[in-house]
């Protein structure tokens, strides 16, 4: 049986997400800032990155990469590639692994099975996504399931998304949110005249086109709103998403509402969120959002849709809304009449983001956990507390065996 002794340095491997650097979404952009970060700390971290997702480059930072194929598939991409990730990172013998994504459980399993400490990020509510047909959520499902089995210790990104976990699943998990990655704030008004606005002078809402993130939504609550100022839609789809067309439809019908595709420049990016009237935010499956945190991190005027996961992000640092055939449509004609730029409120934002969110709290508290459960028995489920969540009566720092 392998030794729980671990030295004080980890050799990490990381797998279920595309690779880094990515401006993709979620823990993509979150992994290329934790990992460096991480390996700065002298922590030998390998991430494992899907053929032709990212730059082919054997390092970034100061993490290892290493490629492996994927079934390029909607259905099977991460699946393909977590199957082949999990075969890797239990030949490398890694003292411990961070996946992430729900769906990689059953290879977790696979690995623990073995004899090796991993660590699972669950990430959103799969099971809840429009874009997946019913199969998928069914496993989506079976793996959130099967979770706490499945990993040494599970990541729940919130509060909200631990109480589902522990409602639905029986499951415990450690509270480590996102973090604001400090984009740069390099100002970048070329980006604005590409698409022919001006500061403060559009609204913007930003994500990938699924139907669970409401953009389309926001774009008809838009139009009826009969708001003059333009309404930015940043963001695309990694398959044929309705929602992509739809928003083309609307966009050739009318042009206040201007598409402005993925940006990938960063700066350009962090320019057009912190320059907008308003930055809408309308995901509603998942827990605390990476582009949320990023909004505030730049300052923006937030309006978000007013679910438990943005709420705990979010604070009073914004302003919410519940409903998009009334509510919304009257809020946006109130911002249409005003040239204000809420500085208290992007104050607010901010200063939350770079106190609460900060990488360097992420990055301590991840630390602490992965080295917690290096060195733990091969069959111990551990869950920590930290800072985001409130201490629960009676939870201890880390659970009996697995029966």
């Amino acid at each position: 049986m392998r030794s729980v002794q671990v030295p004080e340095r980890l050799d990490l491997g990381v797998y279920g997400a595309r690779g880094i650097p990515s401006t993709y979404s979620g823990y993509e952009t979150f992994l290329t800032v934790l990992l460096p970060e991480l390996a700065v700390r002298g922590h030998q971290v390998t991430m494992y990155c899907r053929s032709g997702e990212v730059e082919r480059a054997p390092s970034y930072q100061g993490v290892k990469k290493i490629f492996l194929p994927a079934i390029a598939s909607k259905q099977l991409s991460t699946l393909s590639h977590g199957a082949l990730a999990a075969l890797a990172t239990r030949h490398a013998q890694h003292d411990v692994v961070l996946a992430v994504n729900v769906a990689n459980a059953g290879f977790c399993l696979f690995s623990r099975l073995t004899g090796q400490h991993i660590v699972l990020n669950t990430d959103g509510q799969e099971w809840c996504r429009g874009k997946w047909g019913r199969a998928a959520r069914a496993y989506f499902r079976g793996s959130a399931r099967i979770a706490r089995w499945s990993a040494s210790a599970l990541i729940a990104d919130g509060i909200g998304m631990r109480d589902i976990y522990e409602r639905q699943f029986k499951a415990e998990s450690t509270v480590i949110p996102y973090c604001w990655t400090e984009i740069d704030h390099e100002e970048r008004a070329e980006a604005l005249d590409s698409l022919g606005v001006s500061p403060y002078g559009y609204f913007l809402i930003a994500g990938r086109l699924i139907p669970e993130n409401n953009i389309h939504r926001v774009a008809r609550s838009y139009l009826a709103s009969g708001a003059r100022t333009p309404l930015v839609v940043l963001g695309a789809a990694n398959y044929d998403s309705p929602v992509t067309r739809e928003l083309r439809a609307l966009a050739d019908k009318d042009s206040r509402l201007i598409l402005g595709g993925h940006i990938s420049d960063r700066a350009a990016y962090a320019t057009m969120v912190r320059l907008a009237r308003a930055y809408f935010h309308t995901h509603s499956v998942g827990g605390i959002n990476p582009s949320l945190l990023e909004a505030m991190g730049c300052g923006a005027r937030v309006i978000a849709l007013g679910t438990v996961f943005n709420r705990e992000a979010l604070g009073e640092a914004g302003e919410y809304f519940s409903d998009f055939d009334d509510e919304l449509p009257a809020l946006m004609r109130r911002l249409d009449g005003t040239s204000t730029a809420d500085d208290e409120l992007r104050t607010l934002a901010a200063e939350r983001a770079n106190g609460r969110f900060s990488l360097e709290q992420v990055a301590d508290a991840y630390e602490r956990l992965l080295m917690t459960v290096a060195r733990s028995r091969r069959w111990r489920r551990t869950a920590l507390e930290t800072q985001w969540a409130e201490k629960k009566a009676g939870r201890e720092t880390t659970l009996e065996p697995v029966r």
